[in-house]
């Protein structure tokens, strides 16, 4: 079936456009007749293009239209009515063209998790699962609501975390670049000043020598080392697993960066198991989706452990220590949540404990940020001014 990106005026006079599949220009423009669209005209996309769509459906768009689905569906307004709405006014084109496929597969016989299933991509593992218990439980709407705050959530996590990350990586690109750039091109011209007086010299001065000759030396391979390193580092990543496990293991024991990772991730886990929980999907198949969703392959290794112990009959917070998946006083809170039948609100607690320790680590972190790079801007000028100050003071003192 082929992709039509087409344009066409509605019922209403308006002008509108999408991208819908068809077999053939004459399928789309009946199609687009069932819709009550006049079509004015239309182009096909090449497979290559529709994937490269896909990709790019950014996570406030599905947060967007989880939204509105949840909102419409609790007026009242049959969900093909919504789809067919959206498809046609959503602001996103690639959005537009996912609504008009999974309305064609509705269409077709589909049930509204499986014409989602072609968009799990886009979508999750977690999210297409729930809207399928969604419908076979027939509570839709209170699971959209709970999907729609858990991506909104996670959003929240993202860019906090991105913007305690992105300030310092300028500074430190900043801080760097100016470096290389007085090791290249300032303290040559200064050494030959300070050679020219003759005299002994200190070790500042011969450490900013013999780094400024380094660094001539070596400029190319400096600048490639880390893109290699970058490269060679995914590569083995993709290539082997182990080194993916190891490395997942020791980000979280990084220092300061790795706590706010660990937190993070814990309450990740612990949220998508609450709501996928509540929402009625079986524990195990609840920890098979959310060690996914943990992004961490040694997380992902502990919480498939715990699954098969309960599966083994184990407890769940015997698991859950026994694999090490959670810390003991989390442990503690879910042995208190499945004693007491209450394990969808003790897992809430469990996301809401570590999602707050994880925000006041970053909030502590912030302001912290600065003055330490202002302390290695600093040290770096100082040593830069001691190096080429000692020896012009050194022969002054020696002149008087």
């Amino acid at each position: 079936m082929q992709n039509y990106h087409y344009t066409g005026v509605n019922k209403f006079g308006k002008r509108v456009s999408g991208v819908l599949p068809a077999n053939s220009e004459d399928e789309l423009e009946q199609k687009l007749k069932k819709s009550q669209i006049d079509l004015l005209s239309f182009r096909k996309q090449s497979s290559l293009f529709s994937k490269q769509k896909k990709a790019k459906i950014p996570r406030k768009d599905i947060i967007g239209l989880t939204f509105q689905l949840e909102q419409l569906l609790k007026a009242g307004v049959p969900l093909m009515d919504i789809l067919e709405d959206l498809k046609d006014n959503f602001e996103n084109n690639a959005v537009k063209e996912m609504l008009a496929s999974i309305y064609e597969a509705m269409e077709g016989g589909k049930t509204f998790s499986e014409a989602m299933d072609d968009y799990r991509s886009v979508f999750g593992d977690v999210y297409v699962s729930l809207v399928s218990v969604g419908e076979k439980t027939g509570k839709l709407e209170p699971i959209l609501v709970d999907l729609a705050e858990m991506l909104k959530w996670e959003d929240e996590l993202i860019s906090k975390a991105k913007k305690v990350m992105i300030y310092p990586a300028i500074v430190a690109t900043v801080v760097i670049g100016v470096v290389v750039l007085m090791m290249l091109f300032v303290v040559p011209e200064l050494i030959g000043f300070i050679s020219s007086m003759g005299g002994e010299l200190g070790f500042p001065t011969v450490a900013l020598i013999a780094t400024s000759e380094f660094i001539q030396q070596y400029i190319l391979e400096l600048f490639l080392f880390p893109i290699i390193s970058i490269v060679v580092f995914k590569i083995a990543r993709k290539k082997s697993p182990e080194f993916t496990l190891k490395t997942d293991e020791m980000s979280l024991n990084l220092p300061i960066v790795g706590a706010v990772l660990y937190k993070l991730k814990l309450a990740r886990i612990a949220n998508s198991l609450a709501v996928m929980y509540s929402a009625g999907v079986s524990f195990p198949d609840s920890l098979r989706m959310a060690s996914i969703i943990a992004g961490n392959k040694y997380l992902e290794k502990n919480v498939m452990h715990s699954m098969q112990l309960i599966e083994d009959g184990m407890p769940i917070y015997e698991a859950f220590s026994e694999a090490e998946v959670f810390p003991p006083m989390a442990v503690r809170m879910v042995k208190i949540g499945e004693l007491s039948g209450g394990m969808d609100t003790a897992l809430r607690n469990v996301s809401y404990f570590y999602d707050r320790e994880a925000k006041e680590l970053i909030e502590k972190i912030e302001p912290a940020i600065e003055p330490i790079l202002t302390v290695v801007m600093g040290f770096v000028v100082g040593w830069i001014m001691i190096a080429v100050l000692g020896p012009i003071y050194d022969t002054i003192a020696q002149v008087q």
